[in-house]
């Protein structure tokens, strides 16, 4: 009897152990992107401490920033985008979403409200086989963090019918137990719970451009869904949901380089909208929101400047007619300062320094920064159209255009401390330019040799480096307060505007 009972305590103990290596396991192996992207969102959440959720594709996750809205207007927020989600996933975001908060206002992007079928892994006939794939894979960043219960198990049937592709998402150990040749440090600091995050609420940012995106198109009011689609019925059902529980929700359509069945859905899920008397902002009819040259990473994503100016718009909307609190300076959401100090010393990195000089320029509009920039008469930049939108954007003038026709060097500087901004074409010398570093002079001598110097100190000249004779380009960063120089950057444009470094 004494030898049974030790035997059934050493199967227990062994049950137990095994237990917790299988568990172990399992938290190393999994792929760490759907945790890192939502551990805020568990804890934000059961603090009730989120006033509005943002549900949509990539368009919404790198298309709207919590902490920017934060800043500028005091509302708690998380970016529940995915890459890649249709509407039906929205849906069933929301109803996981609201299994840990309510929200007083929910934004729905209505991007791919023209597909048209049930289920991610059975899409359109024609539809090319890594479409679907990736689609089968990108469901993992909202699915995976949200433990397994019969919300998720009706969610997973719903959005996927083959069942054994339903497993990765209810056993996700399956798709992910053979990671072993990827592990990272980082795959071993979930354990301790150290392991990198999400710092944007959900967000992710990009900073880079692409300079021959086509935004040309014509908005066709009239143009309209040809069908009833899968899509637009989740968008009704959001609604629904919203609305039964007494939830504020408003509908967009974030701008990009949009396509013609996008203006259909754009128009479509205005009708939605009135029919449900709930508001709708559709940013592919506000010409003046987004500058395409500088604010859209790619035709179908913004950067972060677009981010920016398109979360302010929704900013704006939810100040004027909701009565969302402002949390800032209020202790309790001190977590929400950290991450603002922290965004906002990235921003400032990238004004500073960054790999491509294109990306830096852009970022400069934040203006975080003061700078100056010097082109040489050959500069391959001078004879670009975007790089010159860009330095315009920057300035607010078309100065460098001038530079561009006639094929003559071109300076500014931009002084954000006292809002000053000066430029000279060809042999035109700027005198006495008042900035944080003190009185300034620019006077160009020759073609490879020019002056800018301290009014105070002439003896040094920081346009003129002997190792730097074969670029074109310079740009010199520094405080708007102190002064203090805090970058020299040398480019030759013809290489793609890459940095040295």
């Amino acid at each position: 009897m004494k030898r049974k009972l030790i035997l059934t305590l050493k199967t227990i103990l062994f049950l137990i152990l095994l237990g917790g290596v299988l568990c172990t396991v399992m938290l190393v192996t999994e792929r760490k992107t759907s945790y890192m992207k939502n551990k805020d969102f568990f804890e934000e959440a059961k603090k009730d401490h989120l006033d509005v959720l943002f549900l949509g594709s990539s368009h919404v996750i790198n298309g709207i920033n919590p902490i920017d809205l934060y800043e500028d207007y005091g509302i708690t927020s998380y970016n529940l985008g995915g890459h890649g989600s249709l509407l039906k996933e929205s849906y069933w975001q929301l109803i996981r979403a609201l299994d840990y908060c309510k929200p007083d206002y929910v934004v729905v992007d209505c991007f791919m409200m023209d597909r048209n079928y049930d289920y991610i892994d059975e899409m359109y006939e024609e539809t090319p086989e890594e479409f679907r794939q990736a689609a089968i894979s990108q469901l993992h960043l909202n699915m995976d963090a949200y433990p397994l219960s019969k919300l998720k198990i009706a969610a997973v049937k719903d959005l996927v019918h083959d069942p054994d592709i339903q497993k990765q998402y209810l056993f996700d150990f399956m798709v992910y137990h053979n990671r072993w040749n990827e592990l990272e440090q980082k795959d071993f600091q979930r354990l301790t719970g150290t392991s990198e995050y999400n710092m944007l609420m959900g967000a992710e940012m990009k900073h880079e451009l692409e300079g021959s995106i086509s935004y040309d198109y014509e908005y066709d009011t009239a143009a309209r869904l040809p069908e009833h689609t899968v899509c637009e019925e989740y968008l009704m059902k959001i609604i629904d949901e919203c609305q039964r529980d007494g939830i504020g929700i408003l509908v967009t359509y974030l701008p990009f380089a949009a396509e013609p069945q996008d203006i259909q859905s754009a128009n479509s899920a205005g009708d939605i909208a009135a029919q449900y008397g709930v508001p709708y902002i559709n940013m592919l009819q506000m010409e003046d929101i987004i500058d395409p040259k500088a604010d859209l990473s790619d035709p179908g994503h913004l950067s972060s400047t677009g981010a920016k100016k398109v979360t302010d718009c929704i900013g704006k909307w939810l100040s004027e007619n909701t009565d969302l609190k402002d949390h800032r300076g209020d202790a309790e959401f001190s977590k929400w300062d950290e991450l603002s100090a922290g965004y906002d010393k990235e921003v400032r990195d990238r004004e500073i320094s960054y790999r491509l000089l294109t990306t830096q320029l852009n970022m400069l509009t934040l203006g975080d920064v003061s700078a100056a920039l010097y082109l040489t008469e050959d500069s391959p930049a001078l004879q670009d159209p975007w790089f010159r939108h860009l330095v315009s954007n920057l300035t607010g003038t078309d100065k460098i255009e001038e530079a561009g026709r006639d094929h003559q060097q071109y300076f500014l500087l931009m002084d954000r401390a006292s809002g000053n901004i000066y430029e000279a074409v060809g042999y035109e010398p700027v005198e006495n330019m008042d900035t944080s570093m003190g009185q300034m002079t620019y006077i160009p001598i020759e073609k490879k040799f020019r002056l800018l110097y301290l009014t105070s100190d002439e003896n040094n000249n920081f346009l003129y480096d002997d190792d730097h004779l074969k670029d074109d380009v310079q740009l010199i960063t520094y405080d708007n307060n102190s002064g203090e120089m805090l970058s020299h950057i040398y480019c030759e444009s013809s290489h793609n505007y890459e940095i040295e470094e």
